[in-house]
């Protein structure tokens, strides 16, 4: 019966953190998907002026890269927060959640994040590279 529940508790915790990790993927790309196209105007002038993609790409990426740096101790602060709360709510006689935290915990944390930011940075330096400068340049704002 215990191998059971431990079997049953193992799938949960895939489950969730397949979800974490798609979700976290989603706020990276939505992110760096949301200044990509407030900011072509701005990469395609840099362009024209003699920029490489390599370096306009440099310019908008590593502005992604930096944010996700700086969100990622308060984003395992609010995790820990979270958690806390749901130990707490599933404590009853049927059922108790212990709060373990392990290294294991924070490294996983960590390197989903990382996993996700660089295939989101991935895709958006596809776009960008294949942004129309002369359309961009045109529209009107």
């Amino acid at each position: 019966m215990a191998i059971a529940r431990a079997q049953n508790l193992k799938v949960f915790i895939t489950v969730l953190i397949l979800f974490a990790c798609i979700i976290t993927f989603s706020m990276v790309y939505n992110s760096g998907r949301m200044a990509l196209t407030e900011r072509s105007r701005e990469l395609a002038s840099l362009r024209i002026m003699g920029f490489t993609q390599g370096e306009v790409s440099t310019i908008l990426l590593g502005e992604q890269a930096i944010v996700t740096l700086a969100a990622s101790p308060s984003g395992i602060l609010i995790g820990i927060g979270f958690s806390a709360l749901m130990a707490r709510a599933y404590d009853s006689e049927l059922c108790r959640l212990p709060l373990v935290f392990t290294n294991a915990t924070y490294v996983v944390t960590i390197a989903g994040v990382l996993l996700a930011a660089l295939l989101a940075g991935s895709l958006i330096r596809y776009q960008l590279d294949r942004l129309d400068l002369i359309a961009v340049l045109k529209t009107r704002e």
